[in-house]
């Protein structure tokens, strides 16, 4: 047989975790047109039972009792845009304005990495487009080069066939007068 402590604490228990669970540490969301809020809070709870057998002539008898207290407290809130943009939102006093700076600054730093690399992009784009006009420029000048190199060189190959058929016919005139 269950000793009667043992009920007490049954039906405290279960009526805390009927008041406590995950969705009173995560709210439900909350939508308002494009951004949606999610409420944040922190949970604390006590509980407390006791009790003792009484002694008697007559029959054991038990008193006993519980309690249990639960505390509710917004701590922040989870703020989310429709361009993807999220944000913690912390209730509550900073306990000194460096901790604020510092709890600011990886919002800062992520801003001004975003800054920087839009200024390289468009630097870059610029500079991207002189450097490939600057190739173009030189493999211009080089076909220009090679063109005259080929041009030059069918001229040489020109005047050394001539040359050729010159020498041709020299030795076919000399054999034609030794023949005679």
């Amino acid at each position: 047989m269950a000793h009667p402590i043992e009920g007490i604490m049954g039906v405290s228990m279960e009526n805390i975790h009927q008041m406590v669970d995950v969705n009173t540490i995560i709210g439900d969301p909350i939508v308002k047109g494009d951004t949606t809020i999610i409420p944040i809070s922190k949970v604390s709870f006590g509980f407390a039972s006791g009790g003792s057998d009484l002694p008697s002539q007559a029959a054991e008898k038990f008193a006993g009792g519980a309690g249990a207290g639960v505390t509710v407290k917004p701590v922040a809130f989870i703020v989310i845009k429709a361009d993807g943009d999220v944000k913690l939102l912390e209730l509550g006093e900073k306990s000194s304005p460096f901790e604020g700076v510092m709890d600011s600054l990886p919002g800062i730093i992520d801003k001004i990495k975003s800054s920087v690399a839009d200024k390289k992009a468009a630097k870059g784009s610029g500079e991207d487009m002189k450097k490939a006009e600057t190739k173009v420029e030189k493999a211009e000048a080089k076909a220009a080069k090679a063109e005259e190199k080929d041009a030059k060189a069918e001229e040489r190959l020109a005047k050394a066939k001539a040359k050729v058929e010159a020498a041709k016919a020299e030795a076919r005139a000399e054999l034609e007068n030794e023949n005679k």
